[in-house]
């Protein structure tokens, strides 16, 4: 057996040997995200990337998560740990168990999404966690987004339970989830491909104590979050002290939503307090505090310390708080499956409260947020059935010192690629492009939006759930930028009043979806004409745009570049 001593632990104290190490575990966490994404069913994880993967120390304190996965699941895995061990104490889990949750309250703050942790063991000492959180394509409810009276309406939940005990599958459990939902294969398999990428986890963090001899992680997780917390206190003391405070407004399924937030900077400490945000809604854009948690702290450290590796020690300086009973910490059993109406707009409040202070590094507001997932659900000719999700992102706000890009910010999620609704729905894309003038206009430009038109090439309605807010309330930009274009869903050509929902889609019908533009930063006056003219050379923005934002005609600069 290894010992841990004070000679294995020399390395702690070498810069070059700690990233080494650092640089390991975050490969280790990358080699089990791959192995989530390739044995993955559902194009949710294996294409949009809503999941994610982390290891932890035997407390359930983040240590490190793959690059390319949601990042604001690691303000919420380490919290669901702990309510699982309140559940079932670490001394009584052994080999092979994995616990199991998606309730929303103790996890990432909506049904659909499930998390997996599964305690790691060496020479019979728990000694680690690996943890997956993933989207489920399916699980069950209503499909009619935002409408929900309560949570009960919205799917089926898994209390804190035990998915496999000592290597076997609780199989018990695993039959009723998959009796509830419409799509049991795809959850199956998904579950199966998270229980694999925990266990890829646990072999590489094994494998690294062989290496380092190392008895506990304790020691490393130490270092680890003592260094990244230093880090993020000279950040914030670097922050003037005082109190930043703003507000947006959100579309709900019926009238808007009220965020207000206010940034209070003490020293080292930052607390973003809720206090004057809308109550709890009717319907299911309610926000448990796990996920407003989690969408706060993400964006702060974006401003603060971009490049400092995500972990717990990010997070120990920052305080989030918010009355109970508000739309930002809604109770059970409050609707909560469009959480991310509210969460996903945490980042647009928090930028435009310390634009003020921090002008070289906010952004404008994301058009990619709130995130979209239509999801539709039918059968093909033939009477096989189908269930579907749809992730599209808009575009996203100015950069700090570029224009916006089409992409997801904050959510990171990509895309579903056309080429796979089309070959898993009787679904048919005739469009997919970006708009011109869709980006709002500025010193830099918001990203612009891109649109789609979809047919339903079957010979049975189909279901299309939806959730849309942003008609009302564009991406808006920071320091004199303006705004960017608001969503547009039609239906053969006339706009809906109130794409929120459930609605039919009748066979040969044609939807079109048009995401919001990102928001600009900084006043129209000072965009170069350079950056003007390669807009118009691109597509971005036309001649129309061109005069009516700049007040540039294109045949003058056009001319110019001659």
């Amino acid at each position: 057996m290894s010992i841990t001593t004070h000679d294995n632990l020399r390395f702690l104290n070498d810069p070059v040997a700690l990233r080494i190490t650092w640089d390991r575990l975050v490969s280790i966490s990358e080699e089990a995200a791959a192995t989530l994404v390739n044995m993955a069913f559902s194009s949710i994880i294996r294409e949009v990337g809503d999941y994610s993967c982390l290891l932890m120390d035997a407390e359930g304190n983040s240590l490190a998560q793959p690059k390319a996965s949601v990042p604001v699941f690691i303000g919420t895995l380490p919290a669901t740990v702990r309510h699982l061990l309140a559940k079932f104490p670490a001394e009584t889990l052994k080999p092979g168990d994995s616990l199991v949750t998606n309730d929303p309250w103790l996890g990432t703050g909506h049904l659909n999404d499930v998390t997996i942790v599964t305690p790691v063991f060496r020479d019979g000492r728990l000694v680690a966690f690996t943890g997956a959180a993933a989207h489920m394509s399916d699980i069950g409810g209503s499909l009619n987004m935002g409408s929900s009276r309560d949570m009960f309406e919205e799917g089926f939940l898994i209390p804190p339970s035990k998915l496999a005990h000592e290597g076997v599958i609780n199989q018990q459990l695993l039959d009723l989830l998959l009796a509830n939902v419409r799509a049991p294969d795809q959850v199956e398999g998904d579950l199966h491909a998270m229980l694999a990428a925990n266990q890829i986890g646990a072999s590489g963090l094994l494998g690294l104590m062989d290496d380092l001899q190392l008895e506990s992680l304790q020691p490393l997780a130490t270092k680890i979050h003592s260094l990244t917390e230093q880090a993020m206190r000279k950040a914030i003391t670097a922050v003037p002290d005082g109190r930043y405070q703003a507000a947006v407004d959100i579309g709900d399924y019926e009238g808007d939503i009220h965020l207000n937030v206010a940034v209070i900077v003490e020293g080292s400490n930052i607390t973003i307090d809720y206090a004057g945000s809308s109550a709890e809604s009717l319907f299911g854009s309610n926000c448990p505090m796990s996920f407003t948690y989690a969408y706060s702290v993400y964006p702060l450290k974006c401003l603060l310390e971009p490049h400092l590796p995500n972990n717990e020690g990010c997070f120990k300086s920052i305080r989030v708080t918010a009355p109970e009973g508000s739309i930002v910490n809604a109770r059970p059993p409050c609707a909560v499956e469009m959480r991310n109406r509210v969460g996903h707009m945490a980042h647009a409040a928090i930028f435009s409260a310390l634009a003020g202070i921090m002008p070289e590094r906010v952004m404008g507001h994301s058009g990619s947020a709130p995130v979209t997932c239509d999801v539709f659900a039918g059968q093909f000719d033939d009477g096989r059935r189908f269930v579907e999700s749809l992730c599209v992102n808009g575009g996203t706000g100015a950069r700090p010192a570029a224009d916006g890009i089409v992409t997801g910010f904050p959510g990171n999620m990509s895309s579903t690629p056309v080429e796979l609704i089309e070959a898993a729905t009787p679904l048919l894309f005739l469009e997919k492009a970006l708009v011109p003038d869709s980006g709002g206009a500025g010193r830099w430009r918001g990203g612009v939006a891109q649109r789609m038109t979809i047919r339903n090439t079957s010979r049975y309605p189909l279901s299309h759930s939806m959730f849309y807010s942003r008609q009302k309330h564009p991406a808006q930009g920071v320091l004199g930028g303006e705004a960017g274009a608001p969503n547009l869903i039609a239906l053969n050509g006339q706009p809906l009043a109130k794409p929120v929902g459930r609605h039919d889609v009748q066979p040969g019908d044609e939807i079109t979806i048009q995401m919001p533009g990102g928001g600009g930063k900084m006043p129209v006056a000072e965009r170069s004409r350079e950056a003007i003219l390669f807009d118009l050379q691109e597509g971005y923005i036309s001649a129309e745009g061109a005069l009516r934002d700049y007040g540039i005609a294109a045949e003058t600069l056009l001319k110019e570049a001659k």
